[in-house]
């Protein structure tokens, strides 16, 4: 009994590839949600083309589309584990387009650095934004594509 625990994948995870493996899973599961929902539930999808059309996006209705499905397929790709650093970059862009498109222009005019500076850290595009950095410049992970895919490439 106790050499099926010891032989169970999890258990033998470190920890560090334990919490990367939950924010890929967790983010992969946020994008892949809000890129489904923008492509295939009408009022969401208004939504996404009327915030392209604010923000001065070029193209709206194919960005529109474009970011959905991307934002979608991405998010998939980051719940398997497969082209998690490809992924990953691309849900970067994506955020940093809306933080400083949409996000930023959220924060309150007129106020001193400190309280700019505590909203602007609120944005949760920023958050996003860094916990892809991570899964950007992290060797694949256990318990993900990438990593049995590198395993093999190696031998």
């Amino acid at each position: 009994m106790l050499k099926l625990i010891y032989d169970n994948p999890l258990y033998k995870m470190p920890i560090q590839q334990f919490v990367l493996f939950l924010a890929r899973i967790s983010l992969g599961i946020f994008f892949f949600t809000t890129g489904f929902n923008k492509l295939f539930v009408e009022k969401n999808k208004l939504i996404m083309l009327e915030t392209i059309i604010d923000a001065g996006i070029p193209f709206p209705e194919m960005m529109s589309s474009f970011v959905s499905a991307t934002e979608m397929l991405a998010g998939f790709l980051l719940i398997i584990g497969l082209f998690t650093q490809i992924s990953s970059i691309l849900l970067f862009i994506i955020c940093l387009t809306a933080l400083y498109t949409v996000g930023i222009h959220t924060i309150p005019p007129n106020l001193d650095s400190i309280s700019w500076l505590s909203w602007f850290f609120y944005v949760h595009d920023l958050l996003y934004m860094l916990i892809l950095a991570i899964l950007i410049t992290s060797k694949p992970q256990c318990m993900a594509l990438d990593h049995f895919i590198s395993k093999k490439l190696r031998s």
